[in-house]
């Protein structure tokens, strides 16, 4: 007879008896389940935090990569000759608005090949 059934019948026989038993309990089985629960609970809490910290880092830098695209615009557009900012539509004095300003239309920069009108 097998240990594991032997305890079972002693078991029985005690709770038969009007006494209790302890159960066997596999002490192993459960701190190795409990170690699989605690360390898919902390992958998913780093999984959480590195993402916060992803999104913390885009909020924090896209603004220094959007002035640095605008300034880099802004540059390029007034190393251009007046004739050359012409033939794309262009008066120096538009060169800032269209480089810093989000709001500007595309029409704005269309070819049209005239001259802006003094105000």
């Amino acid at each position: 007879m097998s240990s594991n059934t032997a305890l079972n019948n002693t078991a029985n026989a005690a709770t038969h008896n009007g006494t209790y038993t302890m159960p066997q309990i596999d002490v192993l089985s459960n701190i190795t389940y409990a170690r699989s629960l605690q360390a898919a609970a902390v992958r998913k809490g780093t999984i959480f935090v590195a993402r916060a910290i992803a999104r913390g880092a885009v909020w924090l830098v896209q603004p220094l990569l959007d002035w640095q695209r605008k300034n880099r615009t802004y540059s390029e557009l007034m190393s251009l000759d007046d004739r050359m900012l012409e033939d794309i539509g262009l008066h120096r004095t538009q060169v800032r608005s269209i480089a810093f300003d989000s709001e500007v239309e595309a029409g704005i920069a269309a070819n049209t090949n005239r001259s802006p009108k003094a105000a």
